[in-house]
C-alpha cells in the first residue's frame, strides 16, 4: 500500500517540471491533472509518466467545466452545455458531446474527464436549472462519455446553487441530479465552498457534515469521492486541509499546490494508524477504474477523432 497513490499532481506545460513529474510518478502517485499544453504533448507527457510509474498506468485527468480546450490548447471547441440544453434533439446532442469529450480525452492520453458539472442554473457551465430535465440530459452526457471509454465525474456537490438554501430546498432541487445518476458516473466532487445551512464551519469538500453525513449516508453513495482541485481552491493550510478532507470521506487529492509536502503530510498520518482502510480503498477503486479503461475501446489517433468532432456539430 502506498499512501502517495491517492494523490493526484497537477502538470501545467510550460510552468512544470517534467523532471519533478517523472519523480511523483516514481515516488507512486495515482495519476495526474493535466493542463495546458497540445493533444501531441499530453500524449506524449502520458507515455513517459506511465513508463517509470511502478504501476504500469496511471490515471489521467481532464479538470473542466464545459470542454477539452480548457486544459488542451488544439482541442476542438464544442458546444456549452447551456446551448446543447437548447438543441432540438436534446439527448442526442448530450451525447454526443460526451461521447467527443471522451474521445479526444482519450486519443490525447486521458482517462477521466471530470465533467459534467450538475449545479442548477449556475452561470456557464449549467444545463439549465429544472432538476428533472438537467439530470436526463447530463444523463445522456454520461452516457457518450462512459461509451468512448472515459471516466466520468459528477460536480460540484451539494450544488453551487444551494449555497443558501435548507436541506429540505436541496433534497427537492440540488440533490435530484446525484440521487439519479450516483451509479451511473465514476466519482463525484464536491464544492469549495461553505453552505452555511448545514455547516458554517467548514466548505463542503471539507465537511463530515456534508461529506458523511449528507453524501454517503442520506444519499447513501457508496462510490470514489474526489477532492476539488486544490490549486485553485480557498484553503489557507493545504496539507491540514488534504488530511481533514480524508478524514472527512474524500479519497483522492487533485492538483495540490505542493504535492510533495501533501503525500508527506498523508504519509505521517497513515504513520499513526489513520486512514489505512480509506487508502486501501481508494487503490480498490483504482484498480477497478483502470480495469474499466482497459476492457472499452482503443483509443483512437488524434487527428481522426478531431476531424470528427470539427464536423459533430456543423
Amino acid at each position: 500500500m502506498n499512501p502517495a497513490r491517492i494523490v493526484f499532481p497537477g502538470f501545467w506545460f510550460g510552468q512544470s517540471d517534467p523532471a519533478q513529474a517523472q519523480e511523483l510518478a516514481r515516488r507512486g502517485v495515482g495519476g495526474f491533472c493535466v493542463y495546458g499544453g497540445t493533444a501531441a504533448q499530453t500524449l506524449e507527457l502520458t507515455r513517459q509518466l506511465n513508463e517509470v510509474s511502478p504501476y504500469g498506468k496511471l490515471l489521467f485527468c481532464a479538470d473542466i467545466k464545459e470542454d477539452l480546450t480548457e486544459v488542451i490548447s488544439d482541442a476542438v471547441p464544442l458546444p456549452a452545455n447551456v446551448q446543447v440544453a437548447q438543441c432540438d434533439s436534446v439527448q442526442d446532442a448530450a451525447y454526443r458531446k460526451g461521447n467527443l469529450l471522451g474521445r479526444m480525452a482519450r486519443a490525447a492520453g486521458i482517462d477521466w474527464v471530470l465533467a459534467p458539472v450538475v449545479d442548477l442554473g449556475y452561470a456557464s457551465p449549467s444545463f439549465g436549472d429544472e432538476p428533472f430535465a438537467l439530470t436526463r440530459v447530463a444523463g445522456d452526457m454520461l452516457a457518450g462519455l462512459s461509451n468512448a471509454g472515459a471516466l466520468s465525474c459528477l460536480k460540484y456537490f451539494p450544488g453551487v446553487s444551494g449555497a443558501l438554501k435548507t436541506l429540505p430546498q436541496l433534497e427537492d432541487a440540488e440533490f435530484v441530479p446525484y440521487k439519479h445518476l450516483f451509479r451511473r458516473a465514476d466519482a463525484v466532487m464536491p464544492s469549495d465552498m461553505l453552505f452555511p445551512n448545514i455547516d458554517d464551519n467548514a466548505q463542503a469538500m471539507l465537511s463530515d457534515k456534508i461529506l458523511k453525513g449528507l453524501l454517503k449516508k442520506r444519499l447513501n453513495y457508496k462510490g470514489c469521492v474526489v477532492s476539488f482541485p486544490l490549486h485553485k481552491a480557498r484553503l489557507r493550510y493545504e496539507e491540514a486541509s488534504a488530511i481533514k478532507m480524508l478524514h472527512a470521506g474524500v479519497e483522492n487529492i487533485l492538483a495540490p499546490k505542493h504535492p510533495e509536502s501533501v503525500i508527506d503530510a498523508v504519509e505521517r498520518e497513515v504513520r499513526k494508524g489513520s486512514l489505512v482502510d480509506q487508502i486501501m480503498q481508494s487503490i480498490s477503486s483504482h484498480e477497478m477504474f483502470i480495469g474499466k479503461i482497459s476492457s472499452g475501446p482503443e483509443p483512437e489517433k488524434i487527428e481522426d477523432v478531431f476531424k470528427a468532432a470539427e464536423k459533430a456539430f456543423n
